[in-house]
Parts: C-alpha cells; sequence; structure tokens
C-alpha cells in the first residue's frame, strides 16, 4: 500500500514513514502530503483512508490543482480535500464529512440504491428508525420528503448534523432525534465499536457501551405528533427501520404501524436468533404485501432468512399512489 502511494504523493515515503511512526505513537499531529505542488496536511485517518482506498481499487481518477486533492471513489462519489478540509459529495449532489465514508452504506445508499421508493417524494412523511450518519435522511429530503431521522448513538448523531448543515437547501426537511426505539420507554444501552459505528445495536455485545434514552414506537409518534407535525396531511408515511434488531420489538405496535402506507426494515434477525417470517406474518395481517430481498454480501453470507431487507406496501390506494411517483 505505501509503494502504492507513490502515485498519489511526490513524498510518499516520507509521507508513510511518518504515518507509521505517528499510528504507533512516536509522533503526533498531521501528515504532510505532497501533489500536484501543492501542501495537504492530512490526519492520520484521512491519510489512511486515501492510501487505503486507493490500492483496493476504489479510489481512481486522482489530480491535484488549485482547486484541490480530487479523486472519484467508485468513480462516482467525489473525494474533495482543500488544505487539510475533506468532503464527499455523492452522486445526487449531497456533501458528507470524511468521518461519513462507510464503504458499505455509500454504496448501499447511492451506488445500489437499495432505499429507493421513487423520484418524487413530494408530500411523503419518512420516520427513518436507524438513521446513522444521515445518508437515508438526506438521499429521501434530496428527493422531496419530509424525514424525521432517528439515531441514538450520539457519535452518529453528532456526524449527522454535520452532514444536514452541510446541506442547508435540505435542512428545513429533515428533523433529527437522539433517542433508540425499543419495546419500552426509559434507557437502553447500546453496544458499540467505535465513535462512529453503524452496526450499534441493544442486541449486540462490543467494546463500548453507550446508555441513551428509549421509547416505544407508539411514545415516538405521539412526540412527533405534539411537535406540530400531522401526519394525516402527507400523501404517503413511510416507516423505515435499520435499528439491528430492534424491528422484532416495533412491531408488537400493530395499531401504530397502521399508520403508515409503507414498511422497509433492514432486518437482523441474527442478533436475536430470528428470522424475517415474524415480521412478515405480522405486517402482512394489517393488510400489507411484503417482499425480502438481499441488499449486500453480508447478507448472502448470513443467509437471506436472518439479514436482508423486507418491503411491505399497504394494499389498495397506495399502490396507484406510488406507481405514479
Amino acid at each position: 500500500m505505501l509503494v502504492s502511494s507513490r502515485r498519489l504523493f511526490s513524498n510518499w515515503l516520507l509521507a508513510g514513514v511518518k504515518y507509521y511512526l505517528t499510528k504507533h505513537g512516536v509522533f503526533k499531529g498531521g501528515i504532510i502530503a505532497k501533489c500536484g505542488g501543492k501542501k495537504y496536511v492530512l490526519s492520520p485517518w484521512v491519510y489512511s483512508l486515501i492510501v487505503n482506498t486507493y490500492y483496493d481499487g476504489l479510489l481512481r481518477n486522482v489530480s491535484c490543482s488549485n482547486n484541490g486533492f480530487i479523486g472519484k471513489l467508485w468513480g462516482v462519489i467525489d473525494l474533495i480535500i482543500r488544505e487539510s478540509n475533506g468532503l464527499l459529495r455523492v452522486p445526487d449532489g449531497i456533501l458528507l464529512t470524511l468521518e461519513s465514508f462507510d464503504s458499505v452504506v455509500l454504496a448501499e445508499t447511492w451506488l445500489y440504491d437499495i432505499h429507493f421508493l421513487g423520484f418524487d417524494l413530494d408530500n411523503w412523511f419518512v420516520l427513518d428508525i436507524g438513521a446513522y450518519i444521515g445518508d437515508t435522511a438526506l438521499y429521501y429530503a434530496k428527493r422531496g420528503a419530509f424525514v424525521v431521522a432517528i439515531e441514538p448513538l450520539p457519535g452518529n448523531y453528532n456526524v449527522m448534523l454535520r452532514n444536514i448543515e452541510l446541506n442547508s437547501n435540505l435542512k428545513s426537511r429533515i428533523v433529527p432525534m437522539n433517542i433508540a426505539v425499543s419495546g419500552e420507554d426509559g434507557f437502553v444501552e447500546l453496544g458499540y465499536s467505535a465513535s462512529v459505528n453503524g452496526g450499534a445495536s441493544i442486541y449486540n455485545a462490543r467494546k463500548f457501551k453507550s446508555k441513551v434514552k428509549s421509547m416505544k414506537l407508539s411514545t415516538l409518534v405521539e412526540e412527533i405528533i405534539n411537535m406540530g407535525i400531522d401526519l394525516s396531511r402527507f400523501r404517503i408515511r413511510v416507516l423505515k427501520m435499520d435499528c439491528k434488531g430492534c424491528e422484532y420489538d416495533v412491531i408488537s405496535e400493530t395499531n401504530v404501524l397502521r399508520l403508515f402506507d409503507i414498511i422497509k426494515i433492514e432486518y437482523s434477525g441474527y442478533l436475536r436468533n430470528k428470522t424475517y417470517h415474524e415480521l412478515k406474518n405480522t405486517i402482512e395481517a394489517l393488510g400489507f404485501k411484503c417482499r425480502n430481498w438481499v441488499h449486500n454480501e453480508i447478507a448472502l453470507r448470513i443467509g437471506l432468512d436472518k439479514h436482508g431487507v423486507l418491503t411491505c406496501v399497504k394494499q389498495g390506494e397506495v399502490i396507484r399512489c406510488t406507481s405514479q411517483s
């Protein structure tokens, strides 16, 4: 990887040595990387991100000019670094902080479009449970939806807030909330492995723990209504869940599920030794039609019974509405 970085930086050897010494605590501070006659002071994490993604073939078309260090992840997502500041710009123009780099999530959202519901989501409401870094909230807001974005892990939530601020034109369409959704009101303990972590879960034993406020789905919906958000005024109401196991608690509140026209769940039954059948049977009994499908390689490895995406659409009027979108 170090040798391959010679095609990125003119001082590749010195930068690489500084990175390894910094990584092992010998030095502190940024790493000076020279490209196209310009100097960039990079944090060890950003330097590692650039070198590793280039070595893996994810980062292509690298150039350095007065506009900064620019490359394309997968050939379509812009990686832009000016001085020491860096951004990601995804195909629909949404901007993200470099902290948002998660190869699985970026690919799912903007390469494979696994969250696609329609090109025109004007007057749609999306309750996004498990919003992570705000990728889905911004994705839906960009298409016209009004989104309430629920994220419990403080590190994830703070990155989401920064991403929302970067996209000021979408800010008025997103209401962020720093809470967990579970089967009880009160507090729950999340397990996580890093300050920004898409795998954080109540049902996952990880290195770190964080105690966070929790609400039942019914309490959350009541809280949203108390904010002055009238769910009845929206043309289509969507419940999207990616909460690493909490979906099996949420579906017990069937009266609340009836409020929604589309229910979309990334289910993680492997965390609770459950399958998707429990979810599908409960939701279809409410008048929905569901299908499940593989959304990434992890689901392929685990097996569709215990990990995948379940998309459920209420039969009747909603099918005509969504087909017109």
